[in-house]
């Protein structure tokens, strides 16, 4: 996409203000103190040898890396009848965006959790650009710790990575810091489909609603004749979930996060052996996790959990608008780690087909219909009066193969780590990276105890489903 169109809903050169689009606006308007709707990225950077005072000139050369570039200096404007605005800000005071904090000695990877958990948890100011940098320093393996914010009105999880990506490659050429406020239009990802505001006085783009709205309903209908076994379909009827304790939301602003890697080469590995994708494969390993977290809890439940899932075109492989999500109906709790697997396989493989070219448009209003709703009951739907949409939400992001490195510091390693919607407790977002499998847990503190087990389920799970496979092969061969 043209980089002049990635901002068409933000202010022009001449500082005009604008209305933030509808998928903007779905997250301006459901965010709360106990729900903001920011997403951050967590890395590890490793220092060179000679670099002890790495993070005071890391800090040094961020608070002078100026002017900020669009759309790193826009703020909120909500004076006009109530609706938001993209406003420029005249002048951006980078000691409000920029932090630095020290971790109390021992300096350990769970003291650094809890602080980017604690940092994670507190909404973005609108007062302000909506993004944040902090750099974590104190950690007794001499590492530094980076973590960014973005508010997700103003990026998604690949437009982040996108940014950090293309910020340290410049870095490194130049020798010298480029942050991602100055590289602004350049980078990140719009989608064409986002509607403006002012769209909504047009007459032409109602009927067009309209004609699509029939499609809507058209696989509506399918995922009721499905839920009633009357045909079979990959829609998966919303409001049909099991409710378990990741939808017992508490209703606290603390966050817990935590964090878990996986060997690249094995999934791909055992991707080839399957023939199934490897979202599919992390799909079932987290299942996995989840159940054998709700086991230990002594948590029992017959129906299978459902995860929402972003969409993607199916011939550009681009991610829909930032509020399309599809439904997958995972794993029984005593299904196998092979029927688990084939099981996801096929319901995946179905909601992907669902999603064709006559079809797309369709589904990609229906799937975000049925987000906004699922967000309207979560929000004021207290009693809890409606099953849960999904029990947990689930989004991968690309962040290249080859190693990245900031002012000489190694990129070691780089979590993402997502939003919590109204009434989910449970968010996990899967980063690729340097050969490694990145995941980024982010839960309710308050609702999932003993969550910092799951980080320790995963490689078990991905050995036993390793062994699984292995075993279907050989009684495949020998039968």
């Amino acid at each position: 996409m043209d980089a002049s169109a990635l901002f068409s809903s933000r202010p022009n050169k001449e500082g005009r203000m604008t209305p933030v689009s509808l998928s903007e606006l779905v997250f301006l308007l459901f965010e709360s103190d106990n729900n903001p709707l920011h997403v951050s990225c967590l890395m590890v950077l490793e220092p060179p040898k000679d670099a002890a005072e790495f993070a005071g000139e890391l800090l040094e050369a961020a608070l002078k890396a100026t002017p900020v570039a669009e759309p790193f200096d826009l703020v909120i404007d909500e004076s006009q009848f109530g609706l938001p605005q993209w406003r420029r800000c005249e002048h951006v005071d980078l000691a409000q965006h920029v932090r630095i904090a020290k971790l109390p000695t021992p300096g350990d990877r769970q003291q650094l959790r809890e602080l980017a958990g604690r940092i994670h948890s507190a909404r973005l100011e609108r007062d302000r650009p909506l993004w944040e940098m902090w750099i974590l320093y104190g950690l007794e393996s001499q590492e530094i710790g980076l973590l960014v914010k973005f508010h997700h009105a103003l990026a998604d999880g690949k437009g982040v990575a996108s940014m950090l990506e293309q910020s340290f490659r410049l870095s490194d050429s130049r020798k010298r810091f480029i942050p991602f406020w100055q590289l602004g239009q350049s980078i990140g990802h719009r989608d064409s489909s986002i509607i403006s505001l002012s769209k909504l006085t047009s007459p032409r783009f109602w009927y067009q609603q309209l004609d699509l709205s029939v499609g809507a309903s058209k696989l509506f209908a399918k995922a009721c004749a499905s839920r009633l076994h009357l045909l079979k379909s990959p829609i998966k009827l919303p409001f049909s979930a099991p409710r378990t304790p990741f939808n017992s939301y508490q209703g606290s602003r603390a966050k817990k996060i935590s964090l878990a890697t996986l060997p690249k080469a094995r999934i791909r590995k055992l991707s080839m052996l399957t023939g199934v994708g490897e979202l599919e494969l992390m799909l079932t390993l987290c299942d996995m996790a989840l159940h054998q977290y709700l086991q230990q809890h002594n948590w029992q439940d017959r129906d299978p959990l459902v995860a929402m899932v972003p969409l993607y075109h199916p011939q550009s492989g681009e991610r829909m608008h930032m509020i399309s999500v599809g439904l997958v109906e995972l794993g029984r709790p005593a299904a196998s780690p092979m029927q688990r697997l084939k099981k996801i396989s096929q319901t995946y493989g179905k909601l992907r087909t669902q999603s064709s070219d006559e079809q797309v448009m369709e589904y990609n209003r229906y799937s975000a219909l049925v987000n906004i709703v699922s967000l309207l009951a979560a929000r004021y739907d207290s009693q809890q009066i409606l099953p849960p949409a999904a029990n947990m939400l689930m989004s991968q992001v690309d962040a290249g193969t080859e190693p990245l490195s900031l002012m000489g510091a190694k990129l070691k390693q780089t979590f993402p780590l997502s939003l919590l919607l109204p009434g989910q407790t449970l968010n996990m977002t899967l980063l690729d990276y340097h050969e490694q499998v990145h995941i980024g847990l982010v839960c309710c503190r308050q609702s999932l105890p003993g969550f910092d087990s799951f980080a320790l389920y995963l490689p078990e799970c991905l050995e036993q489903l390793e062994k699984s496979a292995y075993d279907s092969l050989l009684s495949a061969i020998a039968g």
